[in-house]
């Protein structure tokens, strides 16, 4: 879901609010409205002189400052000061700055916010991006303008006229409805035009929207100009364009087909032949309206063409939609921007979040290193650029505030056996302390448990937040890492908070490993793939089962304890279970061979010989192997039998791909320097989430959104 701010609730302001109401992609978080109360809302957006939308409109006020309507609950701010709002805070994406007041870079930075769109032309050099007209050049800029409205009507019209029949010159006069910058009755002022009464003249205007339309469609300079007047309608506009064309053979039939066949029509171009007038095309979503029956051929490639718009409702539309545009690329996959090899370490101070929550025996001796040891390429790839310094940070367990057996102190000397280099330790954590500390800091640094501060895991929840930890994380380096794929399905300040930072960020060599493991057995097109799924508890099994399922080609082999528990459909050709195996009335009792595990009385606590033989031959059968899920009670030594010989037998596939996932699986393996052609995962939930994400729901998980 796009979150989105609103700064400023005039015409435009108000307009995006309605629009967004209904829309299922967006979420607006947070409103500044200067000259408004809260309970004056419910009418103020009821009730209008222009726009009928017909969008049902309930109020809900939650408290003084706080409304709600439909999913969409909203901080109302009546400030007029921008540094007086935290954007970031109240975790808005994407800023609609509908003031005009905020029309360069350097004033939007006053807006702290990832995002910011202007809703009018620059001041500046700020880039500037149309719907259908440009945005395909959209790079990831993180303040941009929307142009004007008069812009976001002619540019989509010279656009595609420009590319099926190259434009030698353009004449257009702007026919615009009044503005709220004009004047009831004549006022005394310097301009002998705009001061004068907008109620009884049609007043001759300038237009900025000729170096606009060149800033979206440079190739057109020199061969644009325009000029504007208002008359005395408060909405709809319209523009008289005198166009030629190179093609003198073009035909105005030719040029409303290609409107037509465009894939924006009926989203920015629409075609009238009615003979309509200006109000009627009130609230209208297409900011490009060719009024055929007005149009005049000339001849030779020669046309006055009148082109309709909406100047609030459909520019609105348009700025709602280069928002989407610019989520669509922010949140794709972009390698060369956030693969953490394009990031510059040299002389940074660099903060990188990894997964270092292993399992201790009681003498709290580490019992498996392996998400230790798999962050350790990334660690080394960071220290071969000569960063200033590098903090590691991690969480360990799930601890209620601090708690000195759940310190990561006795993180140093693994880390330091593998690294073969000094690493100190932050003990004060996320506290101002620490800052004082890193100031002339140089070398390697391993930070206290994140999680003995509530604001790691209570990120997403507003009232839990405190900003001032928040800023610290942010404060501690340059540039941010994230490397921990183990718990990148949690939206916790240290995985998520880094791109609202204004500072670079991107992810290790052990995410991209793990997304390019994943996206193998995912886009395995003529390729046999079998999902082999063990464990004991069925509810927490049954949605990797339904998303291997989806994938084509593929078989699943269901085994474990989830053997006897599974229920098979006669439709369910591609799903083998597991028929024979080992077990007894308790883990205490003597093993008994099981020959039907379906049938028996006894608990099933490992593959039996038949089974296995029969997975081992699908194993040969296949191209990709995804298993997830013990064979057996790998914890008592007379059960972890069957997966260890199916751990070796996989080992031995050379020719094929196999995937292994995390959590208990992944702890049967002792070796953890060098796998070949079998790719273990650190995840476990993250890995399974991410799978089912992708394959059921095409998303990704919440903590790879700033990346994905």
């Amino acid at each position: 879901m796009i979150k989105v701010g609103i700064n400023g609730f005039g015409r435009i302001g108000k307009c995006l609010l309605i629009q967004l109401l209904e829309n299922p992609k967006y979420s607006i978080t947070c409103l500044n409205a200067p000259s408004i109360l809260i309970d004056e809302i419910q009418d103020y957006l009821a009730y209008d002189t222009t726009h009928k939308h017909g969008i049902k409109i309930v109020v809900k006020i939650l408290d003084d400052n706080t409304f709600q309507i439909n999913h969409h609950v909203i901080k109302l701010f009546k400030e007029r000061d921008a540094k007086k709002i935290d954007w970031v805070f109240l975790k808005v994406d994407y800023l609609f700055d509908a003031t005009g007041a905020y029309l360069t870079a350097e004033k939007c930075a006053d807006h702290n916010a990832p995002y910011i769109i202007m809703s009018s032309p620059p001041k500046d050099k700020t880039p500037t991006f149309i719907h259908s007209v440009n945005d395909d050049k959209y790079g990831g800029e993180r303040v941009v303008s929307g142009s004007s409205c008069t812009t976001n009507c002619i540019a989509p019209m010279l656009r595609i006229l420009d590319d099926a029949f190259t434009i030698k010159s353009c004449v257009f006069t702007t026919i615009h409805a009044t503005t709220a910058s004009q004047f009831v009755v004549d006022v005394q002022k310097k301009s002998s035009r705009s001061n004068r009464s907008l109620m009884n003249n049609i007043i001759p205007h300038t237009t900025g929207a000729s170096s606009s339309i060149i800033s979206v469609l440079p190739n057109l300079k020199g061969k644009i100009h325009g000029t504007s007047v208002r008359v005395p309608v408060v909405n709809c506009s319209l523009i008289d364009m005198n166009i030629e064309l190179e093609n003198q053979d073009v035909t105005l039939s030719d040029i409303q087909e290609l409107l037509k066949s465009s894939k924006f029509y009926n989203t920015v171009y629409n075609v009238t032949n009615k003979n309509l007038v200006s109000s009627d095309f009130t609230t209208t979503n297409t900011p490009t309206i060719l009024d055929i029956n007005a149009c005049i051929p000339l001849g030779n490639g020669k046309f006055k063409l009148f082109v309709w718009y909406d100047n609030e409702w459909s520019y609105s539309a348009q700025l709602i939609r280069l928002a989407e545009t610019m989520h669509s690329f922010n949140n794709s996959i972009k390698e060369q921007k956030y693969y953490f090899e394009n990031l510059d370490f040299k002389g940074k101070g660099v903060v990188c979040r990894l997964d270092f929550n292993v399992p201790r025996n009681k003498a709290g001796e580490v019992t498996d290193d392996f998400r230790i040891f798999s962050a350790i390429p990334t660690i080394k790839t960071i220290l071969e650029q000569s960063p200033k310094y590098l903090i590691l940070t991690s969480h360990f367990g799930r601890p209620k505030g601090s708690s000195p057996s759940l310190s990561l102190r006795f993180l140093i000397p693994i880390l330091q056996k593998y690294l073969l280099k000094e690493v100190k330790f932050l003990e004060h954590g996320l506290t101002e302390k620490t800052l004082e500390e890193i100031k002339e800091a140089e070398g390697i640094y391993l930070l206290e448990n994140l999680r003995f501060h509530e604001e790691e895991t209570a990120y997403e929840k507003d009232d839990k937040i405190c900003e001032k930890t928040v800023n610290i994380y942010k404060d501690l380096g340059d540039v941010f890492v994230c490397d921990a794929f183990g718990c990148a399905h949690r939206k916790h300040l240290s995985i998520y908070a880094m791109k609202y930072f204004e500072k670079p960020y991107g992810y290790g060599r052990l995410i991209k490993k793990e997304i390019e493991a994943i996206g193998s057995l995912i886009n395995s097109a003529d390729k046999k793939v079998l999902g082999i799924i063990g464990g004991n508890k069925i509810q927490d099994k049954m949605p990797i089962i339904d998303s291997l399922k989806k994938i084509p080609g593929s078989k699943i082999y269901v085994a474990g304890g989830l053997a006897k528990q599974y229920k098979k459909t006669n439709l369910e050709n591609e799903i083998v279970v597991m028929s024979d195996g080992y077990g007894a009335i308790s883990l205490d009792a003597k093993p008994e061979y099981i020959n039907s595990v379906t049938e028996s009385q006894l608990n099933v606590y490992d593959i039996g010989s038949n089974s296995l033989e029969w997975l081992k031959y699908y194993i040969k059968s296949s191209d990709i192997i995804f298993w997830n899920g013990s064979l057996g009670v790998i914890e008592h030594e007379d059960y972890k039998k069957g997966s260890l010989e199916l751990l070796d037998f996989l080992f031995e596939q050379k020719d094929k791909t196999v995937i292994i996932g995390g959590g208990e699986t992944a702890s049967l393996i002792t070796d953890k320097t060098g796998f070949g052609n079998v790719y273990v995962s650190t995840g476990g939930g993250a890995l399974l989430e991410y799978l089912q994400n992708k394959v059921l729901h095409n998303k990704t998980l919440v903590g790879l959104e700033i990346y994905f």
